[in-house]
């Protein structure tokens, strides 16, 4: 398959007006998506960022946010107050007060953690996402993007933004958390991220934040979060359905294309099969369980 399908060759910028922003914890915000949001800002953007929960040295930590706020041009942030390590306990309260609050700013962008994230809260977040973007679409058929953002495990990435023209301002940013830096790297591990973020890009960008955006009307189980599996086959599916639209339109004249066409279309049927045999199994779901049940 070509490069691209597994990681972009060309950079996105979102063009929103109404943006909220979650953040599991005060600095999340600006390690995962802190360039795109001063673009966003510096473009007039309305943005929204919300630290859900509180923990540890509370008034510091929201000071450092509101300081990377002001180097970054949007407003302060508001604070939640669900308890840091406990969103998966409390993850109906705030399913429902996400939903609620999207139902009244009515954001046409929400960044949220990726599904991948080790971080227990921030993998609670991202599901609080998915079921309240959800419930958004359902109540209000309303346009709505999801982007996940990375931090602490790389993503499935479908799109990039260059953040080369605010890398220096984002990094100033990430200095304001210095109760983190006191403990980890951060700063250092995030810049390094980006520019790796870069690699498909050329010469002429230096650093990136990957996403993986999801539209409100993309077909999510409502029993359970899309797994990595579950993505990678569904860019399998769009891939073969792409080419298999681009053979289509030369077929009428070439019988050898006609008969590869059909025996493209055999093996895919044969493989979609196989597929839906093995994540039908017995097997298969114990595994899964087991690997939710030991938080992999």
């Amino acid at each position: 398959m070509r490069e691209a399908w597994y990681v972009p060759y060309s950079t996105t910028a979102f063009e929103h007006t109404r943006v909220v922003v979650l953040a599991p914890h005060p600095d999340d915000e600006v390690f995962g998506c802190g360039g795109t949001l001063a673009q966003l800002a510096s473009g007039g953007a309305s943005i929204e960022v919300i630290l859900v929960s509180q923990g540890p040295q509370a008034q510091t930590r929201y000071a450092e946010s509101a300081a990377a706020a002001t180097l970054l041009g949007y407003p302060a942030p508001l604070q939640w107050s669900f308890e840091d390590r406990g969103l998966e306990a409390s993850q109906a309260a705030l399913i429902e007060q996400l939903t609620e609050h999207l139902l009244s700013s009515q954001p046409t962008l929400l960044f949220a953690p990726s599904l991948w994230e080790m971080h227990p809260d921030h993998r609670a977040v991202c599901d609080a996402a998915i079921q309240a973007v959800r419930a958004y679409h359902r109540a209000t058929q309303a346009p709505l993007t999801l982007a996940l953002y990375e931090i602490g495990v790389p993503l499935s990435v479908t799109d990039l933004v260059d953040i080369s023209s605010v890398e220096r301002l984002k990094r100033e940013a990430m200095h304001c958390f210095t109760s983190q830096l006191a403990e980890q790297r951060y700063a250092e591990q995030i810049a390094g991220l980006n520019t790796y973020r870069s690699y498909t890009l050329g010469l002429g960008v230096s650093a990136a934040e990957a996403f993986h955006v999801l539209e409100a009307h993309e077909p999510f189980s409502e029993q359970r979060l899309p797994s990595q599996q579950d993505l990678a086959l569904l860019r399998c599916e769009n891939a073969y359905h792409a080419e298999r639209a681009a053979h289509q339109a030369h077929a009428a004249t070439s019988d050898g294309l006609r008969q590869r066409l059909a025996e493209r279309d055999a093996q895919y049927t044969e493989l979609r099969a196989y597929l839906d045999a093995i994540l039908a199994s017995r097997g298969w779901r114990w595994l899964t369980r087991l690997k939710r049940l030991l938080g992999r």
